[in-house]
């Protein structure tokens, strides 16, 4: 079965990352449901229309992934509005950058809150609500291989969502679900050297806000491509394509690094 004109379900849709995996997607011929944080929903609105007026099929949900409620209600709409889940995209969302020592209890309860417990409240409702033969793709970092300084939480919720996936591949294969996880690394859609991602002791816009923030929005590890060039969100774009097809229905399980060779 070719997996085409199905509905993907992609959290935090609005950072450049989250956005780039919305209209590859929707150019492929899903619908797209961009779903974001009430902080997003004016970006979310902005990238549907987008998407629309170039001919694609989108919509927009608004979310709080820390909310089992809402997450179910999240998966309610979409059944009652397309008549099924085909593929879920969750990108982390919370990016706040602390030094070990500087490390604050709710930075750390937020950041695993948003991307720990997030991702639990969507992989249960996918468990029973995704169509049989779905796609689950998880995105983390590059920082859980090689973590910098700040990136405490940040990697440590970003492991933690590998781990879920690889449990969930296990436990979802049986209706033909595959569940992978894309490690990336930092995304400049300007082409320069700079990622904009926070620095110690900073919090990237949108910190905190579950489904709102930036894809890989913790500490930047700075490990330059053999490539000779940064990161695209486009380049993360294209491998999630290629997972939620059928040329990647033997594909699960796996932790996938999406860097350019960075970390290699």
């Amino acid at each position: 079965m070719e997996l085409t004109g199905n509905v993907a379900v992609v959290t935090a849709g609005t950072h450049d990352v989250g956005a780039a995996i919305c209209q590859r997607l929707a150019t492929d011929g899903h619908h797209v449901v961009v779903a974001c944080h009430t902080a997003a929903a004016a970006a979310a609105r902005d990238l549907v229309a987008e998407l629309m007026a170039a001919g694609c099929s989108a919509s927009t949900h608004q979310v709080d992934l820390t909310r089992a409620d809402q997450v179910a209600d999240l998966f309610d709409e979409v059944l009652a509005d397309y008549g099924r889940v085909d593929f879920l995209v969750s990108s982390p969302t919370d990016g706040t950058a602390r030094l070990v020592a500087e490390l604050e209890t709710d930075v750390l309860d937020q950041a695993l809150a948003v991307n720990v417990r997030g991702t639990v409240h969507l992989l249960r409702e996918a468990s029973s609500r995704l169509a049989e033969w779905g796609r689950i793709v998880i995105l983390t970092s590059t920082v859980v291989a090689a973590p910098t300084a700040g990136s405490a939480a940040f990697a440590a919720s970003m492991a933690a969502r590998e781990t879920l996936g690889k449990v969930a591949a296990k436990e979802f294969g049986t209706r033909g679900i595959t569940v992978n996880s894309l490690r990336i690394g930092p995304a400049d859609p300007a082409g320069t050297a700079s990622d904009g991602l926070p620095s110690p002791g900073q919090t990237s816009a949108g910190a905190g806000a579950a489904g709102g923030g930036a894809a890989g929005g913790g500490p930047a590890p700075v490990h330059p491509s053999p490539l000779g060039r940064p990161g695209q969100p486009q380049d993360v774009a294209d491998v999630v394509s290629f997972l939620v097809s059928d040329a990647a229905r033997w594909i699960t399980g796996q932790v996938i690094s999406v860097d350019g060779g960075a970390t290699a």
